[in-house]
């Protein structure tokens, strides 16, 4: 037989030709090389082939209780609150509907087990290539039933190695997001270095640039590091009422500022689809950097049709003049300032102000004040309105005038309060910090009907050009 084979071996290497001449004659010499041997065992050979079986017993034994150990994710109690409590399909349900046939390649669907921390079936998500609409495609699922589809340094490394895939096979990728972020007691694993959490989204990014379509759907709550992956998706689609997206939930929110919010008020579909709003925001000193960084974002939302919407919380004064370096900063302050206030003026999309803190000097104009247009401005409770704040009248009047200053800031303290500003209409209301989320969904609303009315008006009139 090994004459054979070798005499089979130099015939094809020598003429290389006929290796690709018929499919036929090849098969033929390989039956020829490589004949059936129809022989009984040997006695002494038979203890051989019985331990081999019994070993492939064993691992075909452990395969298949791993496999069903994978598939059950996060165990009985967690696919009843996946299923009954939470209303959401299982994840290998989801991928069903998705694809085009149950026939996928699944990949290490073992990882996240034996670990130092524990077992974590599949590492809590699934990723494979499967064919949606003809077309193969990588998918990444989180698994919510394992630890709420929670991050784990694996789920990490796993999701990063089915990228690599993606990337060097040019695969559009699709995500099913169901996550509570990562494991914060693991962060040092999942968090700083480069192979970590954020390589994920930076190789969404770096696949977004190379034309490789990046698609998200939000099958349940996206919290922390979750919210990302949707968010930098070219394409993101939310469940109605189970698919939430923020950065942190209603416990947190309930914590840091005492609101009561749901989830769905808080990072839901109709929230998010209703998907677009600039946001500017400041606390304190409106620097030349941070004037400039203004300008730009508001020149942007503007090329893009994009409502702003202004949080304003001024400073209480003006930077003093002590000195020639002091003078030089505070020049360039006013000239980034300048720019922004021309940017605000100038451009035609729809704005909204809140002022959630103090409305003091020309920072305000920069931010949207009054005097600028905007087609909604509201004021909290603790807002202030003035040139100055009260107890910084030192700012307004030359030195040594004690009386003087202290009747002026007594003066401000009254007539700066968002009361005094409500009552005479320098505003269009105040609202409750905790109200404010439906006071801008409201005013919103109104901005996009009128202008859908617009847009209709102009398609009318050219139709009637034509």
């Amino acid at each position: 037989m090994h004459r054979s084979i070798i005499r089979f071996a130099e015939q094809h290497w020598q003429c290389p030709a006929r290796c690709v001449s018929s499919a036929v004659r090849r098969r033929k010499v390989l039956r020829s090389a490589f004949p059936v041997l129809d022989q009984p065992l040997l006695p002494i050979q038979r203890h051989v082939y019985e331990a081999n079986l019994r070993h492939s017993i064993a691992c075909r034994k452990k395969y298949s209780e791993l496999k069903e150990k994978v598939r059950k994710g996060g165990g009985d109690s967690g696919i009843a609150r996946h299923t009954q409590r939470n209303r959401k399909l299982l994840v290998r349900d989801r991928l069903h509907l998705l694809l085009d046939d149950e026939d996928f390649l699944e990949l290490s669907p073992f990882a996240g087990l034996g670990l130092p921390y524990g077992d974590i079936p599949s590492a809590g998500c699934l990723t494979g290539i499967g064919r949606i609409n003809g077309l193969w495609c990588l998918f990444i699922a989180n698994d919510a039933t394992v630890k709420g589809g929670t991050a784990y340094p694996i789920t990490v490394k796993k999701q990063l190695r089915a990228q690599e895939i993606a990337i060097q096979n040019r695969l559009p990728c699709v995500y099913l997001v169901d996550s509570g972020g990562a494991f914060l007691p693991l962060q040092s694993e999942i968090f700083p270095d480069k192979n970590q959490g954020g390589r994920t989204f930076y190789n969404e990014a770096i696949m977004s640039a190379m034309k490789i379509p990046q698609v998200a759907v939000v099958c349940g709550s996206c919290t922390a590091g979750g919210a990302y992956i949707p968010t930098m998706a070219e394409e993101a689609v939310m469940v109605h009422r189970i698919g939430t997206i923020f950065l942190g939930g209603p416990p947190l929110v309930k914590a840091a500022t005492g609101e009561e919010v749901t989830p769905e008020e808080l990072g839901g579909a109709r929230l998010h689809a209703d998907h677009l709003v600039g946001i500017v925001a400041n606390n304190g000193v409106l620097s030349r950097d941070a004037a400039l960084k203004g300008s730009h974002f508001v020149q942007l939302c503007d090329q893009r049709d994009v409502p702003l919407l202004f949080l304003q919380n001024t400073a209480p004064a003006a930077a003093l003049t002590l000195s020639a370096a002091q003078a030089e900063a505070n020049g360039n302050r006013l000239k980034a300032q300048g720019s922004m206030m021309s940017a605000v003026a100038c451009a035609s999309v729809p704005k909204i102000t809140v002022v959630i803190g103090g409305c003091h000097g020309a920072d305000s104009y920069a931010m949207c004040g009054r005097a600028f247009d905007p087609n909604f401005l509201f004021l909290w409770p603790n807002a202030r309105v003035s040139l100055t704040a009260p107890g910084h009248a030192a700012s307004l009047l030359p030195p040594d005038e004690e009386q003087q200053e202290e009747n002026l800031n007594e003066r401000l303290k009254e007539e700066s309060s968002a009361f005094f500003s409500s009552g005479r209409m320098w505003d269009d209301g105040v609202v409750l910090p905790q109200d404010t989320r439906k006071v801008l969904g409201d005013s919103l609303d109104i901005i996009k009907q009128q202008r859908y009315q617009l847009s209709t008006e102009k398609q009318r009139s050219v139709v009637l050009r034509v």
